[in-house]
C-alpha cells in the first residue's frame, strides 16, 4: 500500500495529518462468517491538508483493484438517490440542451440507477463500472456498461466505438481517484470540444461545518473544495463553469467543468468560491479545530450510548453503510452493545460489519423476538427517509439515535 508524501493535485509535500483515526478495516469489506474475523486486515486512516492548493486527502492508498472489483453497494436501494437522479437528469438536459444524438457517460455508474433517468428522457447513455458483479446488474437492466475502471484505455475504447461524448458524469467517484491527472486526461480524450465534465462529491465545507468525520474511509481519498478543483483545472486547460449545492450525503456539490474558453462562470459558482475564500476553507487552524471537535464528539456519543445501555435500553443500528463503519470502529468499545444492524440491501444480509463484527439483518428483523428500544441511525444522511420507513418501530415505542453532527435521541 503506497504512502503519499506529496499532494495528488499540486505535488507539494504534505504536512502531518490533522486527523488520525488509527488503523481501520476497509469500510465495505463485510465478512461472510465468524471464521474470517481473525484474518481481517486493517490499514492506516489519516487525513492531511495541502497548504498550497487546499486539497484535503488521505496519505495512504489501498489499491483500487482491492476495493472495487467485487462491491456490495447498489444505488437503487436508496429512495433519495433515485429522486436525485430524476432531478439531475432533468436539470442537466435542460441546461445543456442534450438530445437523442448526445451520449452521456457515467463513470462508476453502479447498477445504472442514475443513467436510467437520463435514458427515460431520450438521451443515449453508457456506463463504466469496475465492479463486475454490479456492472452485470446494470447490463441486465438495459444500461450498456463497460466493466472496467475509467482511464485512458477506457476513454479510447469509448472514442473508437461511440465518438466524442457530450457529457461525462462522475457521481461520488472522483474523491475515490488516486491519480486525478490521469483521470482528467482520460476525460479530455473522449469529451467533445464543447462537452461538459461533471463530478458530484461530498463538499469539504459541509464536512467541516457538520463534523462529518465518518465520511473518512479508505475509498475516499480526497475531500474536495472548489478552490482545489480550480488548481486541478488550470493544470489541464480546463475551467470551472458552474456548481450546484445539494443536500445528498450530508452535503455535496455538483461541479461543472469545460475546456477553457467554452463556458462562463455562473453566479452561484462565483458566490461559493468567494465564500470559500472568506472562510479560509482549508486553513490549517480550521482543520486542527475540526480534529479537536471530533475528539469531543466521541466523548459525547459514547457517553450517550453508555447512559442508554446502563438504563436498560436495548440497541440496534440502521444502515450498514461505509460511513457507519468508520463511526463504529472509532467508537468500537461502546457500540459493541448493538445487537445487529438493519439494512435494505440483500447483498449485506447475513454478513458482519468490518472490524466490529456486528451482524447485518433484513429491515424486518426488529419485529422478531423482543423489540429493541433504540435504533442508532448510522446512515444519518438519510435519516428522514429511514425514520419514515421505520415509523412502525417508532409507533411501537422505539426511539431513534442520531449520531452526527450532535448525538441526540428522537
Amino acid at each position: 500500500m503506497p504512502i503519499h508524501t506529496n499532494c495528488r493535485i499540486c505535488h507539494t509535500p504534505l504536512p502531518e495529518p490533522f486527523l488520525d483515526l488509527g488503523e481501520m478495516p476497509l469500510a465495505n469489506s463485510f465478512l461472510s462468517r465468524p471464521e474470517d474475523f481473525s484474518s481481517e486486515r486493517s490499514y492506516p486512516l489519516a487525513v492531511a491538508g495541502c497548504a498550497t492548493c487546499g486539497l484535503v486527502q488521505l496519505n495512504y492508498v489501498v489499491p483500487a483493484e482491492q476495493l472495487y472489483r467485487d462491491y456490495i453497494y447498489v444505488s437503487s436501494t436508496s429512495e433519495g438517490v433515485r429522486h436525485h437522479a430524476e432531478h439531475l437528469a432533468e436539470a442537466l438536459i435542460a441546461q445543456y440542451g442534450w438530445t437523442a444524438s448526445d451520449l452521456i457517460v457515467e463513470v462508476a455508474s453502479n447498477d445504472g440507477t442514475v443513467l436510467q433517468a437520463f435514458k427515460r428522457r431520450g438521451v443515449k447513455v453508457l456506463g463504466v463500472e469496475p465492479a463486475r458483479n454490479i456492472a452485470s446488474i446494470a447490463d441486465a437492466a438495459g444500461i450498456p456498461t463497460i466493466p472496467e475502471f475509467f482511464n485512458k484505455d477506457t476513454a479510447n475504447t469509448i472514442l473508437a466505438q461511440h465518438g466524442r461524448v457530450s457529457g461525462i458524469l462522475g457521481r461520488h467517484v472522483f474523491a475515490h481517484v488516486d491519480d486525478v491527472h490521469e483521470f482528467v486526461d482520460a476525460v479530455k480524450a473522449c469529451l467533445a470540444e464543447d462537452g461538459v465534465f461533471l463530478i458530484e462529491v461530498p463538499y469539504l465545507g459541509d464536512f467541516l461545518d457538520h463534523l462529518e468525520f465518518d465520511t473518512v474511509y479508505h475509498e475516499h481519498l480526497s475531500y474536495i473544495s472548489l478552490s482545489a478543483m480550480e488548481h486541478l483545472c488550470r493544470r489541464h486547460d480546463m475551467e470551472l463553469v458552474d456548481v450546484e449545492q445539494i443536500s445528498l450525503h450530508g452535503g455535496s456539490v455538483v461541479i461543472h467543468m469545460r475546456r477553457k474558453g467554452t463556458g462562463r462562470p455562473s453566479a452561484r459558482l462565483i458566490d461559493l468560491l468567494d465564500r470559500e475564500r472568506q472562510s479560509k476553507i482549508s486553513d490549517p487552524q480550521r482543520l486542527k479545530r475540526f480534529a479537536a471537535d471530533v475528539g469531543a464528539w466521541k466523548e459525547r456519543f459514547e457517553g450517550l450510548i453508555r447512559q442508554l445501555r446502563d438504563s436498560g435500553a436495548s440497541l440496534i443500528g440502521y444502515g450498514a453503510a461505509a460511513k457507519g463503519n468508520t463511526l463504529l470502529n472509532y467508537c468500537a468499545e461502546e457500540v459493541a452493545s448493538l445487537q445487529y444492524i438493519l439494512d435494505r440491501s440483500s447483498h449485506k444480509h447475513g454478513r458482519y460489519t468490518p472490524g466490529t463484527h456486528i451482524p447485518v439483518e433484513d429491515v424486518d428483523r426488529w419485529t422478531k423476538g423482543r423489540c429493541p428500544t433504540h435504533m442508532v441511525i448510522l446512515a444519518w444522511n438519510f435519516r428522514d427517509e429511514i425514520m419514515a420507513q421505520m415509523k412502525p418501530f417508532a409507533d411501537h415505542g422505539g426511539r431513534f439515535v442520531i449520531p452526527i453532527p450532535e448525538p441526540r435521541v428522537i
